[in-house]
């Protein structure tokens, strides 16, 4: 497959190269609009063109699918070149800095019959598929109370990988809940199968002096029948890693996720499940991501998806407002 990477300076790049490289692909064209990075990065593969701007790598290149990255105020309107030229795609979330746009994207990827994934990819882990299948199975309840806890390390790691953007309210919409959350509001969605979500409350917390987005973000979501989380996400672990914990409950069965590892605790006993990194998360994507685009299948998450999770975060900002 003839395979382009868009605005590769975006730090969550370097976690799909490992599955390029165990996949076997080179890709033919890479861009970013920071001179100088799409040169390097296109050294290390032979035969890559190296472009500053993303439209010109378009309109040259014939592709046959495309990874797509880039500031999240400019995702739009890539996604916007990409649906006019009917390219399947993955693109990172958000997919914008609110959920104005969604809309119209569907729409013109239904038109255009374009194949779009999103990396949703705490979907994948070992606790969601679990979860999930427990309450496909009828072994698990409605939910009824969730909780997720992630944090990740320091804003100056955005500062460090080239993205000093998402410091940048105008340039990336928010802070670690748009960046952040956006993952669990998903979960949330996704694992109560909730149709209409509302928020409860939302606290965003400025902690560095002089950082302009909220670096701590708790927010508290009800769904459908009484269905309720609490979604805690921050830029406050002192390393490049993180302090994840993922729990779920029906009243009477308890599936968390800790320590590396899934576990379902009832009344007896408790079954041990697998775990996952964050690197392995993404590294099956990829793989998976082209297989479904191959036969013809689905992918993992949808702009659909994407646009309910975004529509739930603009809910929690402008709440934080009242």
């Amino acid at each position: 497959m003839r395979i382009a990477i868009l605005e590769i300076s975006h730090w969550h790049v370097p976690l799909y190269l490992p599955a390029f490289t165990e996949l076997g692909i080179t890709p033919v064209a890479v861009s970013d609009e920071q001179p100088g990075y799409a040169e390097r990065f296109a050294g290390q593969y032979s035969g890559c063109t190296p472009y500053v701007d993303y439209v010109e790598l378009l309109e040259k290149e014939k592709l046959d699918f495309v990874f797509s990255f880039g500031r999240y105020r400019l995702q739009p309107e890539i996604a916007t070149q990409l649906l006019e030229r009917r390219i399947p795609f993955v693109i990172e979330k958000p997919l914008g800095t609110d959920a104005s746009q969604f809309e119209r994207l569907i729409a013109l990827a239904k038109q255009n019959d374009v194949f779009v994934a999103i990396p949703l990819t705490n979907r994948a882990a070992p606790f969601s598929q679990t979860v999930k299948d427990m309450r496909d199975s009828g072994r698990l309840g409605q939910i009824r109370h969730a909780h997720f806890r992630y944090a990740g390390g320091p804003v100056q790691r955005y500062v460090d990988s080239g993205c000093p953007w998402m410091l940048d309210v105008k340039e990336c919409g928010g802070g670690a809940l748009r960046n952040l959350g956006i993952h669990y509001t998903d979960l949330f969605h996704w694992l109560t199968g909730s149709r209409q979500v509302q928020v409860a409350s939302t606290q965003l917390q400025r902690i560095t002096p002089g950082i302009p987005v909220e670096e701590y973000a708790n927010i508290g979501l009800y769904g459908d029948d009484n269905a309720y989380a609490t979604i805690e996400v921050a830029y406050t672990f002192p390393a490049d890693s993180s302090d994840t914990v993922w729990n779920v409950s029906d009243g009477q069965t308890y599936v968390t996720y800790r320590d590396g590892a899934t576990c379902i605790f009832t009344k007896d006993g408790v079954e041990e499940r697998g775990g996952h990194t964050v690197q392995g998360l993404y590294q099956d994507f990829v793989g998976d991501t082209l297989q479904a685009y191959r036969e013809g299948g689905e992918p993992l998450a949808t702009l659909e998806d994407m646009h309910r999770a975004m529509v739930v975060v603009d809910a929690c900002y402008e709440k934080a407002d009242e």
